[in-house]
C-alpha cells in the first residue's frame, strides 16, 4: 500500500506519482494524506473492471475527484490528454475521516481495448475560512489496458548531441508491452551514473523516452558510453 502526502515526507520512490498545487493565501501550509493501493492498475480481457483504494488518514472529511487521461511519449516526452475511454466511478466522492473509498475503472464499450492512461485523484480543496495555504493533492497512477510488462533489456539505447551541445540519452522499447526501468537499469545499459536519472522510468509500447543531460554528463562506464554515441543516425552530431 502506497502513501502520498503534500508534505515533504513523501517516500522518495514514489515522488514520480505526485503532484501538489497551491492554493493562494498566507501562512501556515496544511495538507491531506491519502493512502492509494494499488499505485498501478490494470485491465485486461480476464479482468474488465479495476479498483483502488483510496484511505482518508485526516481527521476531517476530505473530497476528491477522479478522471482518466490517455497516455503517450511523442518525442520521447510523456503527454496527457483528456480521454473519455474510460468510466470511472465514482468520479467525486467525498471520504470521512478514517474511512477508505473504492474507485472502479472500467473500459467504455466501443473504445479501443489497448493502451495505456493515467488514473488522476485530486483533492477538492476546502473552502478557506481563515488565512493558510492548502495544498491540494494530486495522485497520478499508471493504467494498463491489456499491455503486457516487459523486462529492461528489450530496450534499444543511443545517445546523441543535440544542436545547442547538450547530450542526449534515448530508450526506445520496440516491443507491444510497457517498459518499467529502474535508474540502476538505466545506468547499467547507458554507462551513466544511476544520480542521473530518477527513481525509475517507463518507456510505453513502440515509444521512446528521452532525457537531456547537459552538456557535462556524469559518466562512470565511457567505453559504454561512447558506443550509444556511436549509435547515433547520420542526422545527429555524436561527440568526439
Amino acid at each position: 500500500m502506497g502513501q502520498f502526502s503534500g508534505s515533504a515526507g513523501v517516500v522518495h520512490s514514489l515522488r514520480p506519482l505526485l503532484a501538489a498545487a497551491l492554493c493562494v493565501a498566507a501562512s501556515p501550509a496544511a495538507a491531506s494524506t491519502l493512502r492509494v493501493d494499488p499505485i498501478k492498475v490494470e485491465i485486461s480481457a480476464d479482468r474488465k473492471i479495476a479498483s483502488i483504494r483510496v484511505e482518508n488518514e485526516e481527521n476531517v472529511p476530505v473530497a476528491v475527484r477522479s478522471y482518466c487521461l490517455a497516455w503517450s511519449q511523442p518525442g520521447g516526452e510523456d503527454r496527457y490528454e483528456e480521454s473519455d475511454a474510460l468510466i470511472v466511478s465514482p468520479p467525486v466522492a467525498t471520504i470521512a475521516p478514517g474511512a477508505t473509498q473504492v474507485i472502479r475503472v472500467g473500459l467504455r464499450p466501443g473504445t479501443p481495448a489497448r493502451g495505456a492512461y493515467r488514473l488522476i485523484v485530486e483533492e477538492i480543496p476546502p473552502a478557506e475560512t481563515g488565512g493558510g495555504i492548502h495544498v491540494a493533492l494530486r495522485l497520478s497512477l499508471p493504467l494498463y489496458v491489456s499491455l503486457a510488462s516487459h523486462e529492461p533489456s528489450r530496450l534499444q539505447w543511443r545517445s546523441f548531441q543535440r544542436a545547442d551541445h547538450s547530450l542526449v540519452v534515448e530508450a526506445a522499447n520496440p516491443t507491444d508491452g510497457y517498459v518499467r526501468a529502474e535508474a540502476a537499469d538505466i545506468a547499467a545499459a547507458t554507462g551513466l551514473k544511476s544520480s542521473s536519472f530518477p527513481g525509475f522510468a517507463v518507456i510505453l509500447p513502440n515509444s521512446k523516452r528521452q532525457w537531456v543531460l547537459g552538456t557535462k554528463p556524469d559518466i562512470a562506464d565511457r567505453a559504454r558510453f561512447d558506443a550509444l554515441l556511436r549509435a547515433a543516425s547520420p542526422d545527429e552530431s555524436p561527440r568526439s
